[in-house]
């Protein structure tokens, strides 16, 4: 019999992404800190997040390059100088509002690059001077500083452990049909949790902000066999697990199964229970 075998935490999409809530930022970036060592993205949410990210990127390059050069030239300047400035914070007011129609909200990571795009504009125009800049090379660097701002994004995930998993369909059916879920990468994403979990036999915790798809299902998904957690509690969740049978005999003990535990038994039969 083992106990305390806890392998790492593994880290959804959304806790690497920006957040549209400052007070989810502080606990990802807190828990990211202090439990990095830990955590553990799967490939496929390694893939999702740096698509969201240059899909976030692509459009907001092709958005503003479509509408900032005809706006300043309308408005008769082909050069930007210091005095500038109003006219530039009521275009990006403008824009951040037709900006929040576009398609790929699922994170903030468009506002980000919009401010990030805003941030240097102001930055550059105020240590202008005297000097004037044209338009055309005003609007390069820009592009410059996206893909910077794209590349810090993308380091949060190259940065921590990555594990490559494809989850066989029987795992993610089970998923599905025991919570209801909607969201296929969702499945997919908790589905690879599982399988990998129990092909190693030792914990993991799914952690993530994800409320609607995912935390109001938490209960459904521990009765199948996996723990899913905000950052701020996923450390105290971590301890229980260390107290806890490893998931192999765990799993054996809690017969009679329930109905959503027999279809994950079901389709792990071939991983833990031989």
């Amino acid at each position: 019999m083992s106990f305390g075998q806890f392998e790492g935490f593994f880290v959804d999409t959304c806790v690497l992404l920006p957040k549209p809530l400052d007070a989810v930022t502080k606990a990802c970036d807190k828990f990211l800190k202090e439990h990095a060592s830990k955590c553990i993205v799967s490939s496929s949410i390694k893939k999702e997040g740096l698509d969201l990210i240059e899909r976030a990127y692509a459009s907001v390059v092709q958005y503003f390059q479509s509408t900032l050069k005809p706006y300043l030239i309308a408005k008769g300047v082909t050069e930007l100088t210091k005095n500038d400035g109003i006219l530039l914070a009521d275009f990006f007011t403008e824009q951040k509002a037709q900006f929040r129609k576009l398609p790929y909200k699922r994170s903030n990571i468009q506002y980000e690059l919009i401010n990030t795009i805003e941030n240097y504009t102001a930055l550059s125009l105020h240590s202008l001077g005297n000097e004037q800049i044209p338009l055309d090379v005003f609007l390069g660097a820009i592009t410059a500083e996206l893909a910077i701002a794209k590349r810090e994004m993308g380091a949060s995930f190259r940065g921590l452990r990555c594990e490559d998993i494809k989850p066989r369909n029987s795992v993610i059916s089970a998923v599905v049909l025991g919570t209801l879920m909607t969201n296929s990468d969702d499945a997919y994403h908790l589905a690879s949790a599982l399988e990998f979990q129990f092909s190693i036999n030792k914990w993991v915790i799914f952690v993530t902000t994800d409320q609607k798809d995912i935390l109001d299902k938490a209960p459904e998904l521990e009765e199948m066999f996996l723990k899913c957690s905000q950052p701020e509690w996923a450390p105290d969740y971590h301890a229980g697990l260390t107290r806890r049978k490893a998931p192999v005999e765990h799993m054996k003990d809690c017969k009679p199964y329930t109905a959503r535990q027999q279809r994950m038994v079901d389709a792990l039969s071939n991983i833990a229970m031989t």
